[in-house]
């Protein structure tokens, strides 16, 4: 993983990352919105073993390509033995977060690159969510790994260019080997880069995405044109140019504005090092490389119609590279806020989360107590022994590598502290007003056994958790079904027709005036229990 910072041992380091990949994986139900219906994909894969098409809850859903989905689901087969489903399914981005973190590091030939990464606020909640952009952010990665090769090793260069395009690109379509194709276009600006050898690469590169190019397109085409259609000039053409609006905030300024705290600590290291090797930058490729990619994605990414927070992800691999590159030689006024931050944020959240926690849970001082309670649906707080130990071990990891003088290593440490005790301490409040089981429990409760479900209004990830909690799917609009479901915004009663009845209604805690669930029994005869 390249060079370790001098004053922390390579065991500790990789115990720290290690720590930081698994912490939240489990134990946690599909959190909405992405969760849910990543997972409803997975599942559909399971039950029917159909691949080509990604179906949500009985309904084709074209939005991205099948790779990440794919590989959650083998390592559901894999682990379904000892983990639930869902649990299981996240192994898949622990999977490409780590090979992320890997190709970082060898790419900027320091593991303090991969430190950065792990640090950065960004990205530690969406490293550990069932989401495709971790196998997007992994592709372009290894993409990056590949440019950083190229000059001296065009073959291997070239190779991990192409493949990292292709990972990319079954990841979530055309938006990742665009970037990556743009970015060595934007090389050739460069003397070092108009090189017969870089050149040389991009055949190699070629050679090695045509088959990730070819391969699911072809099997889509030859299964659906018209899902074809739809996934090429819908979901990847319409969403970046704006004629199909789906998801997203149409601000262009939008990464201008969430760069600022979603790339912390990265940025001011790397404007740092920019500042630094300002006489330099016509002589060195690695430097040219990593702003390079910042700046084609910035542009790309802010030119789109739509914008999100999650979207700017592959931003933070090259602002980790240009940031680790001048570590060693960052001014006083610079390490010292930032190293304070680090030591007394961490410090000072973290007693906070332990506090809270034992007031909560011993119920005095009772005033925070009972806002606690408020501030979390109603949650009746438990000791689990596994849950305070682990948190414990993670204060104390955090006491040992805080005091080591390297920036990279406090950072990291402080923030998979925090990241630590929210997915240990505070895990199970979080997780009851997140996840569906609860409210789907209780209409299931409602429902008498096999009796057929008809819905409506439900959203994609509502969809995706009634079909892996309840087996319901979208049915025809005509079917002739016992119970309708309905989905309101508000707990205000739906409008139906005279032959529903209501049977039962519910909301996930704290979002009555959200998301409110209606089930309807008709005058038909339904199924008695058993």
């Amino acid at each position: 993983m390249g060079t370790f910072p001098p004053d922390s041992s390579k065991k500790s380091i990789l115990l720290l990352i290690g720590a930081w990949v698994a912490l939240g994986l489990f134990g946690h139900g599909p959190w909405k919105p992405d969760e849910a219906y990543s997972f409803g994909l997975v599942f559909h894969i399971l039950q029917s073993g159909d691949w080509v098409v990604p179906t949500l809850a009985g309904e084709p859903f074209m939005e991205k390509p099948p790779l990440f989905f794919i590989t959650a689901a083998l390592f559901v087969k894999l682990f379904a033995w000892a983990l639930p489903l869902h649990d299981a399914a996240r192994l898949a981005s622990a999977f490409y977060v780590g090979l992320t973190l890997y190709c970082v590091s060898k790419a900027a030939k320091t593991v303090n690159a991969a430190l950065l990464l792990v640090a950065c606020l960004g990205y530690v909640q969406h490293a550990h969510l069932l989401i495709t952009d971790n196998a997007l952010v992994a592709g372009i990665a290894l993409g990056l790994l590949g440019f950083s090769c190229t000059l001296e090793k065009p073959k291997l260069g070239g190779i991990l260019l192409g493949t990292g395009a292709g990972v990319a690109f079954m990841s979530k379509g055309l938006l990742g080997p665009g970037l990556l194709g743009l970015t060595a276009l934007a090389l050739l600006a460069f003397p070092a880069w108009r090189s017969k050898a870089y050149l040389k690469s991009w055949a190699w590169a070629l050679l090695a995405v045509a088959p990730w190019l070819l391969a699911w397109p072809w099997l889509l085409w030859q299964r659906s044109p018209a899902l074809f259609e739809e996934w090429l000039w819908v979901q990847n053409l319409g969403r970046f140019s704006g004629t199909h609006e789906i998801g997203g905030t149409p601000d262009h300024w939008h990464y201008v504005k969430a760069l600022p705290w979603f790339a912390l600590p990265a940025w001011p290291l790397a404007a740092w090092t920019l500042f630094e090797n300002k006489s330099l930058l016509k002589t060195k490729p690695e430097i040219q490389l990593p702003l390079t990619a910042f700046l084609v994605m910035f542009v790309v990414l802010s030119a789109s119609a739509l914008a999100r927070q999650l979207y700017a992800l592959p931003m933070l691999l090259p602002l980790c590279l240009l940031a680790a590159a001048s570590l060693d030689s960052l001014p006083a006024w610079l390490r010292r806020p930032l190293d304070a931050a680090a030591l007394w944020g961490a410090a000072l959240l973290a007693l906070a989360a332990w506090l809270l926690w034992v007031a909560w849970l011993a119920g005095w001082p009772p005033g925070v107590a009972a806002r606690l309670t408020a501030r979390f649906w109603g949650h009746v707080p438990a000791l689990n022994a596994v849950v305070v130990v682990i948190a414990f071990l993670l204060t104390m990891q955090w006491l040992y590598l805080a005091c080591k003088n390297t920036l990279a290593v406090r950072w990291a440490t402080g923030v998979t502290l925090l990241w630590g005790l929210a997915m240990t301490l505070w895990l199970a409040p979080l997780d009851y007003g997140k996840s569906y089981d609860g409210v789907i429990a209780g209409m299931q409760r409602a429902r008498p056994p096999g009796a057929c479900i008809a819905a409506r209004g439900l959203t994609e990830p509502q969809r995706a958790a009634f079909h892996y909690y309840a087996g319901i799917v979208k049915l025809p609009a005509d079917a002739d079904c016992p119970l309708l479901l309905v989905h309101t915004s508000s707990a205000k009663a739906p409008a139906v027709e005279p032959k529903w009845t209501l049977r039962w209604n519910g909301a996930r805690p704290g979002d009555d005036d959200r998301e409110h669930f209606w089930l309807f029994s008709s005058s038909a005869p339904l199924p008695r229990r058993p």
